[in-house]
């Protein structure tokens, strides 16, 4: 049963359909289909309404003739409404996600890939993403996160699903080159992909053309794609403080984009001011409704940059290899019976620093520090990592960026570590 509730001014404030246009489509074309109320005279729309309605806009701005459109439209439906006759919606049973799960970690690709063909052959591929492949990825990295599974049990789950969304995104209908296009992009040097892959996924899915770069697109590769391609919009997935790092040049970018940035990911969750500060719009965690969104959102207007912050923030990338190294050395003099690996782990444990410090600075999100703070409480113990180890490494960094950086961005350096160390639960560090 359709619910419909919206007046024609309300689909019009939210699809930017003039008023005069949607009545002239649903006089000429039959698109949208209202409701009429008791007394025949009022329309009243529904959501299934404003969806026909942007994708009609959507072929229209790409060139595509009213009618045509309206055509290929009806066609669709009829083709959904026999897909759904032929094969009624059903819920996924809650054992199929749990099985999934245990076959992955069981290193089964043949009882995984069943699994998720018996899945597919039930459900849309939008249940099956929303139900099955997310909680499963989600389930796998907490356990990673406790260390109760290694990290080869998570590459190879990650690489299977990866591997059967881009063979669903490959199998996919060509569409006419009218279509409006996006591309699809992870932040540079982030390499966590599949929820970008299932947003792509479900965009072509809902007429979209879609250019997928994937995992650790450098972002000047990014801007240069856009600018060939010229596409409606540009979205960027970032999950981690490293990829979030390498996007601070967008703060200042001299080359203006060549169409809007848009972002989804999970840092977003775990920061939610990052939503105001990042030069472009959030379209939220959920594929289906971040494709709305991105018919729907306006550019925000973002207060200026904080010049002195940004600059820090710069300083502090431009001289993380020197850093890296003053501090690992100066770590490693005091633990020298530990091994080589450890000298490894202490330098990716400071460029991770690094990145953090820099992005407290250019996102003006000091808040950063506390929340990867609760992330290293999380990761380090199942580790037999000694917290004093961190609080170690936090003091001997400091000292490093005295004796390299300036004045002013060792201060607001030093800051934000006295933040994360009193996050950490201690105020001060081991001489």
């Amino acid at each position: 049963m359709r619910i419909a509730g919206y007046t024609i001014k309300i689909v019009a404030e939210r699809t930017g359909v003039p008023l005069h246009t949607l009545r002239a489509w649903e006089r000429r074309y039959g698109v949208p289909r209202p409701s009429r109320g008791a007394d025949n005279h009022y329309r009243f729309y529904d959501d299934d309404d404003i969806a026909d309605v942007l994708w009609l806009k959507r072929q229209v701005d790409a060139g595509v003739s009213p009618s045509r459109a309206s055509a290929l439209l009806s066609q669709q439906k009829q083709a959904q409404a026999m897909a759904r006759a032929a094969r009624p919606a059903q819920p996924l049973p809650a054992d199929r996600q749990r099985a999934l799960q245990e076959a992955l970690l069981s290193f089964d690709d043949r009882r995984a890939n069943q699994i998720l063909d018996e899945a597919m052959a039930l459900c849309a591929l939008e249940q099956v993403a929303a139900q099955m492949i997310v909680p499963t990825m989600r389930g796998i990295g907490e356990q990673w996160m406790r260390d109760e599974i290694g990290i080869g049990q998570e590459h190879f789950a990650s690489n299977l699903v990866r591997q059967r969304l881009l063979t669903a995104l490959q199998a996919q209908p060509p569409l006419a080159p009218a279509a409006p296009l996006l591309v699809a992009a992870c932040a540079p040097e982030e390499q966590h992909e599949l929820g970008l892959l299932i947003f792509a996924l479900l965009a072509r899915r809902q007429g979209w053309r879609v250019t997928y770069l994937g995992p650790r697109t450098p972002l000047d590769d990014v801007l240069s794609v856009s600018r060939l391609s010229n596409p409606r919009g540009i979205v960027i997935a970032v999950t981690t403080v490293v990829g979030l790092a390498n996007l601070i040049p967008l703060i200042d970018c001299d080359a203006q984009p060549a169409a809007p940035i848009y972002f989804g990911g999970g840092l977003f969750e775990s920061l939610p001011r990052l939503r105001d500060t990042i030069p472009g719009i959030y379209i939220g965690s959920n594929a289906g409704a971040a494709l709305q969104a991105i018919e729907t959102a306006a550019q925000p207007q973002r207060a200026p940059a904080n010049r002195r912050a940004l600059a820090a923030a710069r300083t502090l990338r431009e001289q993380r290899m020197e850093l890296t190294a003053a501090t690992v050395s100066m770590l490693s003099a005091r633990h020298a019976r530990l091994s080589g690996e450890f000298s490894g782990i202490l330098g990716f444990a400071t460029l991770f620093l690094i990145d953090a410090v820099a992005c407290a600075l250019a996102f003006d999100l000091p808040e950063l520090m506390d929340a990867q703070a609760d992330w290293l409480r999380e990761l380090l113990p199942p580790r037999a990592v000694n917290p004093a180890l961190l609080l170690e490494h936090l003091s001997a960094f400091e000292q490093a960026a005295g004796g390299i950086l300036n004045k002013v961005t060792h201060a607001q350096a030093r800051a934000l570590l006295a933040r994360m160390r009193e996050s950490i639960g201690q105020s001060s560090c081991p001489a």
